[in-house]
């Protein structure tokens, strides 16, 4: 029975570490970036002459927009999310969808 009992409040033990383990993580993930730096949103990009955002999406460290230019032509664009440096523009070709 003395086993049990010291098994007991062992597990009781671990499952408050456990638990003040998990609201830490989730206050210092709530708290954001310690940088004072904010980062970019996709409003503040800078879009290359003649381009309007059609979608806009990104995960990390990118933000990903389809835009389409004066003459209906659709292009991806990958920017760096922390400082809004535009890393690619990749032309999108428009099919049939293949069928």
């Amino acid at each position: 029975m003395r086993t049990l009992r010291r098994l007991v409040t062992a597990l009781t033990a671990i499952l408050a570490l456990g638990m003040i383990v998990i609201a830490g993580t989730i206050a210092w993930r709530l708290a954001g970036p310690l940088s004072g730096a904010r980062p970019v949103t996709a409003e503040a990009l800078a879009l290359p002459e003649g381009h309007v955002v059609e979608v806009i999406g990104g995960m990390g460290p990118e933000i990903v927009l389809m835009t389409r230019d004066a003459s209906g032509a659709a292009a991806l664009l990958v920017y760096r999310r922390s400082d809004g440096t535009l890393l690619s523009s990749t032309p999108v070709a428009e099919g049939d969808g293949g069928s």
